[in-house]
């Protein structure tokens, strides 16, 4: 995995180079935390993850964006898991258009959720517990950010968005903090 992310990274990185006109495309990858909130945030610790995203320019000040990445929790009392490939495509806006540029972007879209109980065996008494449970529900976040120019056609991209999963009866609220690179092709 980490030599395909790799291989991938610098792909991207030498391809943004040998292009001779700027496409209007950005790709990068961010990694960060996912700090969770209200009643997600009584039963779970702070979540980890990344994401790749894309970025396509619209005009200087503004972008759609799509990402797709991977967030995973664990319970604070007990061996559980919840864990989340959350699919998105929204909009950023600039608001600058020097070296850092700070911008506000919103996004919706889906959530593959999957939660999962290991067994626990527990001696004269058997085997309890154990399973997992999946579903797809609709998300949204919005949040603010910045790119930091790095070079031609890269940028830090760093982040910080307010995240809701609506799932069946209830929603789950966390606080996504991400940092990465955007490479523009």
């Amino acid at each position: 995995m980490k030599k395909t992310l790799s291989f991938l990274f610098v792909f991207l990185l030498f391809s943004s180079i040998t292009f001779s006109q700027n496409t209007g495309i950005s790709l990068g990858a961010q990694a960060g935390i996912a700090i969770p909130m209200g009643d997600f945030g009584d039963g779970y610790k702070m979540g980890f993850g990344g994401q790749g995203n894309f970025a396509y320019k619209i005009n200087p000040m503004l972008n759609v964006t799509g990402s797709i990445g991977y967030l995973t929790w664990s319970g604070k009392e007990a061996d559980f898991t919840f864990s989340s490939v959350p699919v998105m495509v929204g909009a950023r806006y600039s608001f600058g258009k020097g070296k850092f540029n700070p911008y506000a972007a919103g996004e919706l879209g889906l959530h593959f959720s999957s939660f999962s109980v290991p067994e626990v065996v527990i001696p004269g008494f058997g085997t309890i517990g154990g399973g997992s449970a999946s579903s797809t529900d609709f998300g949204i976040a919005v949040g603010l950010g910045f790119l930091y120019q790095l070079g031609p056609k890269l940028d830090l991209d760093v982040n910080a968005k307010f995240n809701n999963i609506f799932g069946d009866g209830s929603s789950t609220n966390f606080i996504s903090i991400m940092a990465g690179v955007l490479v523009a092709l």
